[in-house]
């Protein structure tokens, strides 16, 4: 073999591993692309959702403080033998006695671990805050769920229909049927007693909204800092 056929030989040999490697770079570079992209997906996905969850959790948390600030009230009058105005019971009762169920919106954040992509986030803190935030519902779901039940146990009571009462409430387009007996409040231990338990629910569910809404505005300023890097 004469050393220009040799020099062919490697010269092929030479081209052919580059244009491998080349090949291999390229859907390497593709590959991370790609991965790039669908990373940027799930985490605009998160920002809409956690925007979402954001309004979602402000609306039960100013209902809950709603009525912690109406049974508070309600207490300090009760307990004062005070004058209460009917028409000021109904509404402070009214506030007492709403609430609004936080829902949480999962669907990016289950997007993003069913596809195994949650390990590739770079941002450790998004991670760390997510995995907190989404593992931290059974709290509030039982927080919510004394509430409910505080609920029904109130209004089944026989102080609830005889000194306030679904039928003088003037709610969901049911006729008020006369004022409330508030002169008879504060001489109730029965009722006085339910107005503080579910005050002290609603400051429950209060206190875990709070928490949640730290924990989600962490969460919106670390995928704001994964946006900009």
């Amino acid at each position: 073999m004469n050393k220009a056929v040799l020099i062919r030989m490697i010269s092929e040999s030479v081209l052919i591993v580059v244009s491998i490697l080349l090949a291999l770079s390229a859907d390497a570079w593709l590959d991370s692309r790609n991965q790039s992209a669908r990373l940027e997906g799930h985490v605009a996905a998160l920002a809409r959702d956690f925007d979402t969850m954001l309004e979602r959790v402000n609306a039960s948390y100013n209902a809950a403080n709603r009525g912690v600030e109406a049974g508070r009230h309600l207490s300090i009058l009760m307990q004062e033998s005070a004058e209460i105005d009917p028409d000021q019971a109904r509404e402070l009762l009214w506030h007492l006695v709403f609430y609004e169920v936080f829902s949480p919106s999962v669907g990016a954040y289950q997007a993003l671990v069913a596809s195994g992509n949650l390990e590739l986030l770079e941002n450790y803190e998004l991670k760390r805050e997510l995995v907190d935030f989404f593992g931290s519902f059974e709290d509030v779901k039982a927080s919510e769920q004394l509430l409910l039940n505080t609920q029904i146990t109130f209004f089944a009571s026989k102080s609830f229909s005889q000194l306030a009462g679904w039928h003088r409430m003037g709610q969901a387009g049911v006729p008020v049927a006369g004022d409330f007996p508030v002169d008879q409040w504060s001489g109730s231990d029965e009722f006085m007693n339910a107005v503080a338990i579910y005050t002290v629910r609603q400051n429950d569910v209060l206190e875990d909204y709070r928490y949640l809404k730290t924990r989600i505005r962490n969460i919106d300023t670390a995928i704001e800092s994964s946006a900009s890097n």
